[in-house]
């Protein structure tokens, strides 16, 4: 919109002078000076914006990239800690711990795997790349068997999703609740029931911040189709599946 206004302010003043020389000697000379005049303006703003694009398209993959490099860092550093727990039960001839170390990073793996393949790849994302940044709220995500949600919601309804949790956090984490509890933490779990696909969020171990967190998620899906109900301790979010 912003591009627009500027375009269209610019323009008249950049003709305004040859108009009036065009109108005041009308000669065929003036004409052919005039629309040499046109052209060049078009040129110079269409140049000018290409660079603006350009420019924000620079500002956007470095952003991106530092992104990445912020979660990869998170991600290297759990790597590390569990290497490191790895290397001393091995030393200490503790293989039964190793087991279930290893076990539990398999788990997760897995896990992990069965959510990217939801088919809701915004809402994934996000999700994802908040686990790995966010160290004051945990976010448990979890889907125990393999869903396929893609088809099921339009992009103005994951979004919506997206906004939903990201309210619902965001209310867990600044009511205060979230400070009082020993280790504070949401539960995000995926699942189907009767041809709907369904996202359940809790904070888990904290049930008097749940009318908090279902709230916060009634009010960030207002504008969309989805809705939320209060549902053992947490709020439900149900949405149809391709037949």
């Amino acid at each position: 919109m912003r591009r627009w206004r500027d375009l269209s302010f610019i323009l008249p003043l950049s003709t305004a002078f040859p108009l009036v020389l065009a109108w005041t000697f009308p000669r065929v000379i003036t004409f052919i000076l005039l629309g040499a005049w046109l052209v060049a303006v078009f040129f110079l703003l269409s140049e000018r914006e290409k660079r603006r694009r350009d420019r924000e398209l620079q500002e956007l993959r470095q952003s991106m990239q530092n992104f990445f490099l912020n979660v990869l860092s998170h991600q290297r550093h759990d790597w590390m800690n569990d290497l490191q727990l790895i290397f001393g039960y091995a030393k200490m001839g503790k293989s039964e711990r190793v087991e279930e170390i290893v076990s539990r990073v398999s788990a997760d793996m897995h896990k992990e795997g069965r959510i990217a393949k939801l088919g809701l790849p915004e809402l994934v994302f996000y999700l994802m790349t908040i686990k790995g940044e966010n160290r004051e709220v945990a976010l448990h995500i979890k889907a125990d068997q393999e869903l396929r949600y893609a088809g099921s919601l339009t992009p103005e309804e994951e979004e919506g999703l997206i906004r939903a949790v990201r309210a619902g956090m965001a209310a867990y984490r600044y009511s205060g609740l979230a400070a009082q509890a020993a280790e504070p933490a949401l539960r995000i779990v995926f699942g189907e029931e009767g041809g709907e696909a369904t996202l359940f969020i809790e904070p888990e171990n904290d049930p008097q911040a749940a009318s908090v967190l279902h709230h916060a998620v009634e009010e960030a899906l207002e504008s969309c189709a989805l809705s939320a109900e209060a549902s053992d301790g947490g709020t439900l979010i149900r949405w149809k599946l391709p037949v």
